[in-house]
């Protein structure tokens, strides 16, 4: 029988390569985004449009992975609307069926580098919410799909080295972050239980230099190996 984190590794490659067969080039991207946000912005029906990461998102990834699902995973469509949770599931209802939003608050962010003095006045501070946190991942597949995986999607536009090194670790520890919140059961209200096995950061660099997709290819490969090996992290940054 088939490892079944080896065969959520091939899922997720699959993935990353059946979403990169409908994305343009990173420059023509970085126009089509500015044209789906800014066209966005005066309907009412494309709310999910107007931010460009959510734009990215939603216009060429969960469609992917919605077909994908049927075609390649073996479910039906029904059963991948069912399996995909989505953040603007009320927007997109044919291919997703309800948010990934975490029933239960916690009293962490995901920011990386939080001051500890900071966290702290939040605890005690009623206006903050005690700074209790309600984590509300992008998007998620779980059952009927034989996976669990929470994804943390991005979209990178530009940035020079030294930013996209910082970004690419910003990004991947919430996407950790995630990946290490304890389970938490379904409710009788609607949230989806949280028990993820994997967490996928899934960005596409859109910059000139493409130096997002740099600054992951450039670390040694048993470091890359390890965000997979030892975190359970898939790391998919796709660049046309």
């Amino acid at each position: 029988m088939t490892d079944p984190k080896a065969q959520a590794h091939e899922f997720l490659k699959g993935l990353g390569r059946a979403i990169l067969q409908g994305t343009p080039s990173p420059s023509a991207m970085v126009t089509e985004i500015r044209r789906i946000v800014a066209a966005a912005k005066s309907s009412d029906k494309e709310k999910h449009l107007r931010l460009p990461e959510a734009a990215f998102l939603n216009r060429f990834v969960l469609p992917v992975l919605h077909l994908y699902l049927h075609e390649q995973a073996g479910l039906t469509a029904m059963q991948a609307k069912e399996a995909l949770l989505n953040e603007y599931h009320r927007s997109m209802p044919e291919v997703s069926s309800r948010s990934p939003i975490r029933a239960t608050r916690h009293p962490f962010t995901k920011i990386l580098g939080a001051n500890a003095e900071t966290i702290y006045r939040q605890w005690k501070d009623p206006k903050k919410n005690y700074g209790l946190t309600q984590s509300a991942p992008d998007f998620a597949l779980q059952k009927p799909f034989p996976h669990s995986i929470v994804f943390e999607g991005k979209y990178f536009a530009s940035g020079k080295p030294d930013f996209a090194a910082r970004q690419l670790v910003t990004d991947l520890y919430q996407a950790f972050f995630y990946r290490g919140l304890p389970k938490v059961d379904a409710t009788k209200r609607g949230h989806p239980p949280w028990d993820y096995d994997y967490a996928c950061l899934l960005a596409f660099d859109a910059s000139p230099n493409g130096t997002l997709a740099a600054a992951w290819n450039t670390l040694e490969a048993k470091v890359q190996r390890s965000f997979w090996d030892g975190a359970n992290i898939y790391v998919m940054i796709l660049r046309s």
